[in-house]
């Protein structure tokens, strides 16, 4: 299989902090994208809902505040790197 790069811009805070997650995980932040890629192609769209909105008739539909998109990011926790670990084998 032939490699190639991927460059991207991201909020250093945000790296640094996902870092951290994926080295208490035994993950490198290469193989954490990788596996964030795979689950894009098995999946075949993004691997957890995107909301733009709670589901209430009575509000305007507006973005997730940056704090509700966290707490949905939040929700997608494996339970230990055990858990990562199955995951990325059955890619």
């Amino acid at each position: 299989m032939s490699k190639t790069t991927l460059n991207l811009r991201v909020d250093k805070s945000l790296k640094d902090s996902a870092e951290k997650v994926v080295d208490e995980l035994g993950l490198t932040m290469s193989a954490a994208i990788n596996l964030y890629l795979k689950m894009i192609v098995r999946t075949k769209g993004i691997p957890f809902d995107l909301k733009l909105v709670k589901n209430d008739p009575k509000k305007k539909t507006q973005p997730l505040s940056e704090d509700e998109f966290d707490d949905e990011l939040d929700s997608l926790d494996f339970d230990d790197s055990e858990s990562i670990r199955k995951a990325i084998g059955k890619l």
